[in-house]
């Protein structure tokens, strides 16, 4: 029996997804619980898995696409099934609309956060294979092309449209090859060969060879684009302030090693500052607050993001409710959750709801850095490296373990004082941990 298969929802935020990547290929045996395919959220990559067995008969999602959830991307059956008709297809694929949002109906645009609309428009351009297919065939460079598809994605019909503008347009193979490589768009040169046809003279004259080697050109990610569009975001919308101190780990680094020694779960720097920021803020509920244009918004719990690089960019899963939870409970929710982001497997659940995010780079020895706000939050901080460094004590030279920390706030919800206080608050309980244990 033929099975549909449905774009699943992997958290009550996500309405769309794009397919990423299939790593099944039609004819494949599927078992239920193997990872049929890659989508990409407005924030992370994440596997989908089958939730049927059977063989993968047909692929109605194509690499690129975007869909609402519940959309059908897939159908699997056994050897035997027969498909159905093209006419059932097609009906099928008709229900996505039906699916879709309607914010995502209008002008076959993707839903954008209102907040983010002043975001450069050409942050971020795709195309569809079929498209690449067709413009690597004729020679149409893709940087000349306008994508009329959903988000600007560029689709078949714009290069069949430009194949048509091109079509009383004389020009020799010489010299369609070097426009399509440098980027001229022929409808601009002008031609001086035999009845106005374009030679390579003409072209070459149109942009001369450069001197250096061309830039190559770097499609963004799904979630490079997002990050993008909230750095810039932040940095046009929010007023930034900047806090640093300097945190007396001496005693915090030798507890770790004591507790790691039998602790069936390993503590790691960032759970004592996790712990000890959720401690803080819970004392401090002023600093756990957002700005909403007409008014300040108290957030109703205190939820922990811990930003973790990934090759495609960054992401941040939340620990809900940490200042409920244990040192070794922080440890083991922090560690469950970096695992499913670099294995991609958050739900849009984890990685939203934040109200404060920590951002180590200690580990590249990085001493202090000012980090840019989550929109959405009104604090983070940045972690430096812990470093042995001579202070002096009573008159004394004494060596110690020190580290950096650098609060940014938004400080039209939270002023600076508040902010001092709060990492004052986070400076004394990591210089006595035994209060975070």
């Amino acid at each position: 029996m033929i099975q549909k298969v449905f774009l699943p929802k992997l958290g009550q935020t996500m309405e769309e997804a794009t397919i990423e990547k299939w790593t099944k290929k039609e004819g494949d045996r599927v078992e239920r619980g193997d990872v049929l395919l890659e989508i990409t959220t407005d924030k992370a990559t994440l596997e989908v898995e089958s939730y049927v067995t059977g063989v993968l008969k047909k692929i109605m999602a194509k690499e690129g696409e975007v869909l609402p959830v519940n959309a059908v991307i897939a159908l699997v059956g056994e050897p035997e099934d027969e498909l159905p008709s093209d006419e059932e297809i097609a009906q099928t694929a008709g229900e996505r609309e039906e699916a879709r949002p309607a914010a995502a109906k209008k002008e076959e645009a993707p839903a954008v956060q209102e907040a983010f609309v002043a975001a450069a428009p050409s942050a971020r351009r795709f195309a569809s294979p079929r498209a690449r297919l067709l413009a690597k065939r004729e020679k149409i460079n893709l940087n000349l092309i306008s994508g009329t598809g959903p988000g600007g994605r560029i689709v078949e019909k714009d290069i069949q449209a430009c194949l048509a503008q091109l079509e009383g347009v004389k020009v020799t193979p010489t010299a369609k090859v070097i426009a399509y490589e440098r980027g001229i768009d022929l409808t601009t040169v002008k031609g001086t060969g035999p009845g106005g046809k374009i030679t390579k003279a003409d072209v070459l004259q149109a942009a001369p060879r450069a001197a250096v080697p061309a830039a190559k050109r770097l499609e963004l990610t799904a979630m490079r684009s997002v990050v993008a569009e909230r750095m810039t975001y932040s940095k046009t919308h929010i007023p930034h302030y900047y806090l640093n101190i300097a945190v007396d780990m001496t005693e915090c680094v030798a507890l770790r090693q004591e507790l790691n020694e039998t602790a069936p779960a390993k503590i790691s720097y960032n759970d004592f500052i996790t712990r000890a920021v959720s401690i803080s803020m819970s004392k401090h509920p002023e600093v756990n607050v957002v700005w909403k244009d007409d008014h300040i918004e108290q957030n109703a719990a205190i939820n922990v993001g811990i930003a973790v690089a990934l090759d495609e960019g960054l992401i941040v899963p939340v620990i809900r409710n940490a200042d409920r939870l244990s040192l070794k409970d922080t440890a083991i929710a922090s560690r469950g959750l970096i695992d499913k982001a670099r294995g991609k497997r958050l739900t849009p659940d984890e990685y939203t709801g934040g109200c404060i995010t920590i951002s180590n780079l200690g580990m590249f020895d990085v001493d202090s850095f000012i980090a840019v706000i989550n929109p959405g939050e009104s604090i983070i901080l940045g972690v430096g490296r812990i470093r042995e460094t001579p202070v002096v004590i009573d008159g004394g030279i004494h060596i110690r373990a020190i580290m950096y920390l650098t609060l940014s706030g938004d400080h039209r919800a939270v002023d600076g004082a508040v902010g001092a206080a709060c990492l004052k608050d986070v400076k004394d309980l990591l210089e006595k941990p035994q209060e975070l244990v």
